[in-house]
């Protein structure tokens, strides 16, 4: 069951070909790459995966929208990050940048766009209302993407029962860039076959109590 990338800059079509319930392999743009181990990492795209390996995987989409400002005649690289602050953030960049943001729009769907009032109005207003010295900021970039959330809001790590060979990583909505490089590592210890030293009950998929749907 090939995974479609649902919009064209996302990650490649791919699948994880479990035989007689355990991974052989991956499809890549209908190319077999054989492995004895896979993770799933595709992000807000993960749980495409769940019907293949009949488990439930509770991770969809949070579109996040971001807003890079450029200071013209300032040194912003000294400038210290303003970190959630009702959800949002301000960064400064060495080149004069300042980011501002980002949305949480739960139930988004897989919708990339850009909007006036929940995305560029409450980006802008927070930052604002936090740093009103970045009125004079010039408009320089603004970005928008799909985070991957969980239903409770905690990463998905660990292997999926049911299917040997199969580890999960994702599930980490805004934290992912503090959390991914070292769920990362967990994760790769254990598809490596070596002991994490972490305790991942609280984060794996049979953490809701439901036993897998395979038969």
């Amino acid at each position: 069951m090939p995974f479609e990338a649902v919009q064209a800059y996302l990650p490649p079509s791919a699948a994880c070909s479990p035989r007689g319930h355990r991974v052989v392999g991956a499809v890549v743009d209908g190319e077999v790459c054989a492995a004895a181990t896979v993770v799933i990492a595709g992000g807000a795209w993960s749980a495409a995966f769940a019907e293949q390996l009949a488990v439930q995987i509770p991770v969809g989409p949070q579109r996040g929208q971001i807003i890079h400002l450029r200071m013209r005649g300032q040194d912003v690289s000294r400038l210290t990050i303003v970190s959630r602050f009702r959800g949002h953030y301000i960064v400064p960049w060495p080149d004069g940048r300042v980011v501002v943001g980002a949305t949480r729009e739960t139930g988004s769907g897989y919708d990339p766009r850009l909007t006036a009032r929940g995305g560029v109005h409450e980006a802008l207003g927070e930052a604002l209302r936090a740093a009103p010295g970045l009125a004079d900021g010039e408009i320089h970039e603004m970005r928008v993407g799909l985070r991957p959330l969980s239903a409770d809001m905690l990463p998905v790590l660990g292997q999926v029962p049911g299917t040997s060979g199969v580890y999960l990583a994702t599930g980490h909505g805004p934290t992912g860039l503090q959390l991914g490089p070292f769920s990362g590592k967990v994760v790769a210890e254990l598809a490596l076959g070596r002991d994490s030293g972490v305790d991942l009950a609280p984060l794996e998929i049979a953490r809701s109590g439901r036993a897998p749907e395979r038969g």
